[in-house]
């Protein structure tokens, strides 16, 4: 076979050259661009690192590795267009060496191409690797750009989420503080209004309490001067109660009677003792001694004739004979301290009024509540009008005693001595229409009862209390000669004085003086006075054997200073 003899193309060897070297220079440009750009942003973080850690050892070598072949190619295609150009020159016409005949010869780089084959397979194969290395470049510079801008947009979301969290940080907690601090003024104002409150209520506490005290010491000094008041009042009402039945008695043409100057004698001197003591004590002890107070009398309990009281009340005695009026006091007695018992019968006569009221309760010389005392035995006694009968007018005035009723008063002991003191009241006697008068171991020879009462008096032989006035004797002013003066005579007509057996032994003052022992001895007697007397009441409707016309009522009376 014919061998053609063919040389290089030198021209185009020599642009081949040039396109390697222009391609190394585009590949250096390319590399320090991309270097530039991986190291030129702003980013942070493992992923960063690790791309940039990978341009800087493996791609970017890559890149200058391929430039650097490419112009070591170029180098070589230059020399091989200088050394073509040469042998051109010198050429003989016989084969040299650089020339082969085409189809023939073979080489590990030549795959039947010729070296510019080769040549171009180099620089398609460096092309490539270049082109993957920009493309991966590429990638991984979208990558990274894609990385940073999420990061700067996971940057810009966590910069304004952080910024939105410090606000909303801020907000809350300048509201927070605001608050608080709004509270802390509101609690401070608070505090300092409940101290200016606190403050205020002890400085009129404090006030309250100096005026409490002063009103305390006022009312102190205004009661104790209440009390001596009350001494000395006490000692001016004995005074004139001893002037009346002494000086006074002698004004009036009647000369003084013994009781009556004994008692007012003696509760003079106990108001006197009494004022002593309330005045050394500085008001803070007030005895009372013998101080009548003034009366009172509560509303009326109704009775019945078949059951006790709610407190305890005997039933009402339906007044058939005298026994029954002696009776119906011995009820008053036990129906309670300072009881007065009114019983009405209503009578075809008429409705008639039995006012039954009991003796001496308590024996205190210091006046209490009950008037029914020592101290009312002595005022009585003394000629002067008791509490204990100012507070039986104050009973009848509760009991609504029927208009034109016929009034009886019953009493027993100081209750016959207020009878009597009520029956010498004429305006009384005519107002309340008092008809009869019963008393039983009482002392009223002293007594100027109205004439038009009829008068039933009755006392037990030994009895010593009927005969403590002495028959109405006289003061004697010469007591060491003579120890009273003969009395005057004071019952009229109308008076009737019944004196019956003892019921105990002459020397049992107690025995003979009981109340309920007179009841006994009126059942005994056959005194024809006794007799008398309970037909005038019967004919008068004081007495009745109809239950069914009896009707009852207990009033307490009482005394106050």
């Amino acid at each position: 076979m014919t061998q053609e003899m063919q040389g290089q193309d030198i021209e185009q060897v020599r642009a081949l050259a040039g396109l390697f070297d222009a391609s190394a220079d585009e590949l250096e440009s390319a590399r320090q661009q991309v270097t530039a750009a991986v190291f030129g942003f702003d980013g942070y973080g493992p992923n960063v690192d690790q791309m940039r850690g990978e341009w800087s050892d493996r791609l970017a070598p890559t890149l200058s590795d391929i430039a650097e072949a490419l112009r070591e190619a170029g180098d070589k295609a230059t020399r091989n267009a200088d050394a073509q150009e040469d042998t051109s020159n010198s050429y003989d016409g016989n084969p040299f060496a650089g020339v082969s005949t085409q189809g023939h010869g073979s080489s590990d780089d030549d795959d039947g191409g010729g070296p510019l084959d080769w040549l171009g397979d180099k620089a398609g194969d460096l092309w490539d690797a270049g082109g993957d290395a920009l493309d991966w470049t590429g990638d991984k510079v979208g990558d990274l750009w894609d990385a940073g801008t999420d990061a700067v947009g996971n940057v810009w979301d966590a910069g304004t989420n952080l910024i939105g969290n410090v606000w909303d940080a801020g907000t809350n907690l300048a509201g927070n503080v605001w608050d608080a601090g709004t509270n802390l003024a509101g609690n401070i104002w608070d505090a300092g209004t409940n101290l200016a409150g606190k403050l205020w209520d002890a400085g009129t506490d404090a006030v309250d309490w100096i005026g409490d005290r002063g009103s305390d010491a006022l009312d102190w000094l205004g009661d104790r001067a209440s009390v001596i008041g009350g001494a000395y009042e006490n000692v001016a009402d004995s005074a004139g109660q001893y002037w009346d039945a002494t000086g006074g008695a002698i004004l009036d043409g009647e000369w003084p009677r013994t009781t009556e100057v004994i008692a007012s004698t003696i509760r003079l001197g106990g108001a006197a003792l009494g004022a002593g003591v309330t005045v050394a004590s500085l008001g803070g002890l007030d005895p009372k001694i013998f101080d009548d107070g003034d009366p009172y009398a509560d509303d009326p309990r109704p009775i019945t004739q078949d059951a006790k009281g709610p407190n305890g009340e005997p039933p009402l005695t339906v007044p058939k004979d005298l026994e029954n009026l002696t009776q119906g006091v011995t009820d008053s007695y036990k129906a309670g301290d300072g009881n007065v018992r009114v019983t009405t019968i209503d009578s075809p006569e008429g409705p008639r009024v039995i006012v039954s009221i009991p003796g001496t309760q308590p024996w205190n010389p210091l006046a209490g509540d009950n008037p029914m005392d020592v101290t009312g035995n002595f005022v009585t006694a003394g000629g002067g009008r008791s509490t204990m009968t100012e507070a039986v007018v104050l009973a009848m005035q509760n009991a609504n005693i029927p208009p034109g009723a016929e009034v009886m008063l019953v009493g027993h002991s100081q209750g016959g001595m207020t009878v009597a003191d009520l029956a010498s009241d004429s305006a009384f006697v005519s107002e309340y229409n008092v008809t009869n008068a019963v008393t039983f171991g009482s002392p009223i020879d002293s007594n100027h009862i109205d004439p038009s009462v009829n008068v039933l008096e009755m006392q037990h032989r030994s009895d010593v209390v009927p005969r403590l006035d002495l028959g109405d004797a006289r003061y004697s002013p010469l007591p060491n000669v003579v120890p009273f003066l003969p009395g005057g005579h004071n019952e009229t007509a109308n008076h009737t004085t019944v004196t019956m057996d003892n019921p105990a032994s002459w020397y049992d003052p107690m025995g003979n003086h009981s109340h309920e022992a007179y009841s006994n001895s009126i059942k005994d007697s056959n005194d024809p006075g006794l007799a008398a007397y309970e037909q005038q009441l019967r004919d008068n409707g004081f007495l009745t054997n109809d239950p069914s016309s009896v009707t009852g009522q207990d009033i307490r009376v009482g005394r106050k200073h």
